[in-house]
């Protein structure tokens, strides 16, 4: 049980047993807060919300909201926000991103590719076919110098 939904059962009990919430109304609530909504009842609240938040005016320079949106007032950042709704969604917010996940595979391993050269050292752990997959393990381009060449380079096992 999550500590909100604890917390309002306990906001409840104390309510009635204060004789300040009836009976029926305390079963309404008790009854609501134990329902368990299926999966896709939960996804559906939440694309609707995801729907509401792409209406919501950003700031393209800091990407914080500029207006408020559910309990998040302005100046809160879109990541805190897209955050909020990877926990809650049961396919994630690059579900809500991308509409499915195997588009976002798609486009990130074009991103990822796009983040360095064709690699030209065949013997190390990150290249596969004479391609570089450092920026697909670490999400970053690997660090490369004139002198030194690549500085993320690891000698695959088993090679000489």
């Amino acid at each position: 049980m999550s500590g909100c939904k604890k917390q309002a059962i306990e906001v409840i009990d104390r309510l009635h047993s204060e004789s300040r919430l009836e009976y029926p109304d305390y079963c309404t609530i008790h009854d609501g807060l134990d329902e368990i909504d299926t999966l896709r009842d939960r996804d559906e609240e939440l694309e609707e919300l995801w729907s509401q938040f792409s209406d919501i005016p950003m700031n393209p320079e800091t990407e914080c909201i500029e207006a408020p949106f559910m309990g998040w007032g302005p100046g809160v950042g879109r990541e805190e926000i897209w955050h909020w709704f990877d926990e809650r969604h049961s396919k994630g917010v690059v579900y809500l991103l991308y509409g499915t996940i195997q588009q976002y595979d798609v486009t990130m391993e074009r991103y990822y590719k796009s983040l360095c050269d064709d690699c030209g050292t065949s013997d190390c752990a990150y290249n596969s076919a004479g391609e570089c997959r450092y920026p697909q393990v670490f999400h970053r381009v690997p660090i490369i110098t004139e002198s030194d060449g690549c500085m993320n380079y690891i000698r695959r096992e088993g090679d000489g």
